[in-house]
């Protein structure tokens, strides 16, 4: 069965799935609005409940209990007093926007547009810009009832990130006021050393009136160009230009070298890190959509990101009060949301741990301080659908199935736009995340982060007809798909996707279009298309990875880059071959599925021996095909490299400014004589279907938004 078969089928399972439950269970309906009261019965638009915990706590009821039941939700923002928790089912239960109105799950409070004023206050006023004096607006959080402001916390490398209290215009998210608004701002000099917790910078004077804020942090690459983090200051010295920290950084910290004029990666620019920001500080508010929140008198100071820079009484503001919006329970299963929007999160959209048969299909996830979904545990049959995920601090987490015994999860990520998916903080805050036994993931969209836009781990996943472009836009040294580290993750199939436009602007290592980290052992990459990007592919030092039937254009670095790190000291043979042992790669099942894993400790293991680069085309390559970094790495025994193409023209593709890298002229006959399917054009990849809730579908959001 090919791919396309395999999604109708997944399509005709949940069809069948949910008529069977509809033969053996009766229809019901309860309706819901923010209008309606709890003391009504739901049953008829004329009588609709008003919470949707309400609407949680009827499906225990008498003669809705064991029943299929739709939960059509009118018009309107249901806001959350709490996390929405659902925690049993009986039947299946869809919660859907009634009819294809605009329906809003919110995990915020709204602020009154009437209740934000001018700043009258010189003690404030001294510490705003000049500029900024006639354009911020105060609002009382105290006096509306808001006192839990959330936790200055610390976000970036390996962090799962829960926000403070946010702020929402009109859906979108606003800034915590920083400088510099765009790039960032050089170390000078670490006196203290690697391992010191000051340093300084020159930042023209600008200082003076940062020694005067009473809770700044900063946010920066301190090290290396793969690992962010906000750190909280202790002291800003504007006579010496020295910031002293409170706690030291993850890595230490070393000058930097970060010059906005050079892009692209340039040559002469591959030291990494020691670079930063200054971050939530009353007097950095400078430019619409930035704000400041006095912790200790409760005041929010705004700069509306509203296209007259005012609030009216038609403009929509949240501020964010609850963690996560909704989280479904292990034992609740057969839950649908469809067609609505979840919004203003200070961590998740959505929960879920150990779910079976959960389904979000035209769903709008936005404005999260952590992921829009995840699902944690042993995820079985849950399907994310068509759905439009953005301006989320990770998109969708998912893992699941059996991989003792290679038991498919069944989870499903299709037909997705995820886009601007890292708000706060690079790593790990990942478009999709993958782990356990066969996720698909198919025809997404995903785009714009700061760090990788697909990660995986684990078995036999399938990444394919995905759209992916301007990923790695604040990093370096990393993928825009990435996996890192282990020899058991084997079976993982990676075709018939478009990658391009993921290249380095930050000092440090090269960006690549797939990362193959740190000796990961045995992925098949085939029938995929990179374009314009720093580097389209790279092995780590891995074995038993096959790299064919891949079309690779101009690359602006190289076309692949490979090395040899397991055979050095700094390698982690130790770790990879801890992990194989606790793994069941002795099995029968295992042997016949991963028989080169079953011999992996016959011969030098930390070799990067059985690697296959064949039936590629290259086109504009600066340098050989592959670069081998490292003395003694051209062998077969390690890279066979063999019966690739190096296209000589543009003109053996049919249009590759738009995308379209089907065959022309010797690259047709190359590809006739070795049975080469077509490319896929651009077209031919992201969702099939139009993403999001029904009613964004005339705000100019396309089905697949190419560049």
């Amino acid at each position: 069965m090919d791919s396309q078969q395999t999604q109708t089928a997944w399509y005709i399972a949940l069809v069948l799935l949910w008529s069977v439950t509809c033969v053996w269970s009766a229809t019901v309906h309860i309706y819901v609005s923010p209008s309606g009261s709890d003391s009504n019965d739901g049953r008829s638009t004329s009588h609709p409940v008003k919470t949707l915990h309400h609407v949680v706590d009827m499906l225990a009821q008498s003669g809705i209990h064991g029943n299929a039941v739709f939960v059509e939700m009118m018009k309107g923002y249901y806001e959350l007093s709490s996390t929405l928790h659902i925690q049993s089912t009986s039947g299946t239960v869809v919660f859907r926007a009634y009819q294809g109105q605009e329906v809003h799950i919110v995990g915020g409070k709204r602020l009154s547009s009437s209740h934000f004023h001018h700043v009258t206050d010189t003690h404030v006023l001294e510490r705003l810009t000049h500029n900024a004096h006639d354009k911020v607006l105060e609002f009382d959080l105290a006096a509306a009832g808001i006192t839990d402001l959330g936790t200055l916390r610390s976000y970036g490398f390996a962090i799962r990130w829960t926000a403070p209290l946010e702020i929402f215009i009109n859906g979108k998210a606003l800034r915590i006021a920083e400088w510099p608004n765009i790039n960032f701002i050089n170390i000078k000099s670490v006196p203290g050393g690697r391992g010191g917790d000051h340093f300084t910078y020159d930042a023209g004077g600008r200082d003076v009136n940062w020694a005067k804020e009473t809770e700044p942090w900063v946010y920066g690459w301190w090290y290396w160009g793969w690992a962010d983090r906000a750190v909280p200051v202790s002291h800003v010295d504007p006579h010496t230009h020295t910031i002293t920290l409170k706690v030291k950084t993850h890595y230490g910290l070393r000058t930097g070298h970060y010059d906005p004029s050079k892009r692209h990666g340039q040559a002469g620019y591959s030291q990494q890190g020691g670079y930063f920001r200054v971050v939530n500080m009353l007097c950095e508010i400078d430019q619409p959509g930035e704000y400041y929140i006095d912790r200790a008198h409760k005041k929010l100071y705004v700069w509306p990101n509203t296209p007259h820079q005012t609030l009216s009484s038609s403009d929509v503001v949240y501020a964010s009060m609850i963690d996560d919006c909704i989280i479904i329970e292990n034992k609740a299963q057969h839950v649908n949301f469809e067609d609505v929007s979840i919004e203003a999160c200070r961590y998740g959209g959505v929960q879920l741990k150990d779910a079976r048969n959960v389904v979000f299909k035209n769903v709008e996830i936005k404005n999260t301080g952590g992921n829009a979904v995840r699902c944690s545990g042993d995820c079985r049959s849950v399907s994310i659908l068509a759905s439009d995920i953005h301006d989320v601090g990770g998109g969708v987490h998912i893992g699941g199935g059996d991989r003792t015994n290679l038991v498919s999860s069944g989870n499903v990520i299709r037909d997705n736009h995820i886009w601007n998916h890292a708000r706060y903080g690079a790593q790990p805050n990942h478009g999709v995340s993958v782990g356990g036994v066969n996720v698909v993931v198919s025809h997404n969209h995903i785009h714009h982060g700061q760090y990788t836009g697909l990660w995986w781990a684990g078995n036999d996943h399938v990444i394919e007809y995905n759209h992916m472009h301007h990923e790695c836009y604040n990093s370096s040294d990393c993928g825009a798909m990435e996996t890192d580290r282990h020899w058991t993750w084997r079976g993982n199939v990676i075709r018939y996707n478009h990658i391009h436009d993921c290249q380095r602007h930050f000092p440090g290592a090269d960006v690549r279009g797939i990362m193959l980290d740190d000796e990961y052992a045995a992925v098949l990459i085939e029938h995929n298309v990179f374009y314009n990007n720093d580097i389209h592919l790279n092995i780590g030092g891995g074995r038993d990875n096959v790299i064919r039937y891949n079309v690779m254009y101009n690359a602006g670095s190289r076309a692949m880059d490979v090395d040899g790190r397991g055979l050095g000291s700094s390698g982690h043979g130790p770790t990879l071959r801890e992990e194989v042992q606790k793994s069941p790669y002795r099995s029968a099942l295992w042997k016949s599925r991963y028989p080169k894993l079953y011999s992996i400790f016959d011969h030098h293991p930390e070799a990067p021996e059985g690697n296959q680069i064949y039936l590629n085309v290259v086109y504009d390559s600066h340098h050989d095909m592959v670069n081998y970094h490292g003395n003694g790495l051209n062998r077969k025994d390690y890279f066979d490299v063999h019966d690739n193409h190096r296209a000589k023209s543009k003109s053996e593709f049919n249009g590759p400014d738009n995308g379209d890298f089907k065959f022309r002229g010797l690259f047709a006959q190359f590809a006739g004589q070795h049975h080469i399917p077509q490319t896929v054009t651009v077209s031919e990849v992201g969702p099939t279907v139009p993403t999001g809730p029904h009613y964004l579908r005339g705000h100019g959001r396309s089905v697949n938004q190419h560049f």
